[in-house]
């Protein structure tokens, strides 16, 4: 008499588990997309940060090497990285001057770069100050 294998003792996964599993893993794969798009935002705005940052800077320093009574107010739009005015720039820099605010013959200068489309933004700026005499 020949025996027929009882179906419960095969080895191997069940359709249910394997749905389960697929599930589960889906779940998890979609929480990692939803932190990789948090951290490539969370890096584009460090570098857009950095870049403002450098930009007022690098106005503050050319303020200094220029002569006091030529520092006046500025907006320079569509900048690139380095500072050089390009179609389609994303960066804006603006240059305030205040006189006789920090004392008698001074210049209180304030460079604020914007980068965001929209310059009421609070966000998406930096600023970078210093008071020049002659």
């Amino acid at each position: 008499m020949e025996m027929k294998p009882n179906l419960r003792d095969e080895k191997g996964f069940s359709l249910v588990e394997i749905t389960v599993a697929l599930v589960v893993g889906s779940i998890g794969l979609l929480a990692l997309a939803g932190i990789l798009m948090y951290t490539m935002n969370a890096s584009r705005y460090a570098t857009d940060i950095s870049i403002a940052t450098a930009l007022a800077r690098q106005k503050i320093e050319q303020i200094k090497l220029t002569d006091y009574n030529y520092v006046v107010d500025q907006t320079e739009y569509s900048l690139d990285q380095n500072g050089n005015q390009i179609t389609g720039g994303r960066y804006t820099r603006v240059t305030d001057v205040r006189e006789n605010e920090a004392g008698f013959n001074t210049k209180t200068v304030e460079v604020t770069v914007y980068f965001s489309p929209s310059m009421e933004d609070t966000l998406k700026k930096a600023i970078v100050s210093t008071i020049i005499y002659p």
